[in-house]
């Protein structure tokens, strides 16, 4: 039987574009709800209860299935156990105990997978940190102390350590200022 799997992971696909290329292959499609790494219910159940021998399992990309090399290595192992083969759709690869791969295509698709992991979590912590309220990126300067070491400055009574010491401005940031 032909499987599916989407995981709502979207570097590449939409949930739609996943849906769209997997039903070319007319068959059952399992889908998570959710994009967390430790709870894969469904992936669970179509590795431990469904997947029988000659079966085959496509996916959009490999970030798809797994969330570390470690957990894709031991995927690979249960599907080459059972005699399933694992069909990457986007790298047009087939992952089966009878297809051999040549070394650098091997190592291509592992860079890009680890590649896609860590942009997957990045993004995952940018959202997560956006909905606990934190803010992203670099803090603003305090526009006073900012606003008081330039008149620290221009009155040329203060050295440069001395405009840090009072203001916490640094050299690099105060020159930046000046120049603008």
């Amino acid at each position: 039987m032909n499987y599916g799997y989407i995981r709502p992971i979207e570097l590449y696909d939409t949930v739609a574009e996943q849906h769209s290329k997997l039903s070319k292959f007319s068959l059952t499609i399992i889908e998570e709800s959710h994009a967390q790494t430790d709870i894969r219910k469904e992936l669970n159940t179509l590795f431990y209860s469904k997947l029988q021998s000659g079966d085959k399992l496509y996916i959009t990309d490999l970030c798809i299935l797994a969330d570390t090399s470690y957990q894709l290595e031991e995927l690979i192992a249960i599907a080459q156990e059972i005699n399933v083969d694992i069909h990457i759709i986007n790298a047009q690869i087939i992952i089966s105990r009878h297809e051999q791969m040549n070394f650098n295509k091997f190592l291509n698709l592992l860079n890009q997978f680890q590649s896609d992991m860590i942009k997957f979590r990045t993004k995952s912590g940018i959202a997560k940190a956006k909905t606990e309220g934190k803010t992203i990126g670099r803090p603003k300067r305090n526009d006073l102390n900012l606003k008081n070491a330039i008149e620290m400055y221009h009155s040329k009574k203060y050295t440069l350590e001395e405009i840090k010491e009072a203001t916490n401005i640094s050299r690099a940031t105060l020159y930046r200022h000046l120049n603008k």
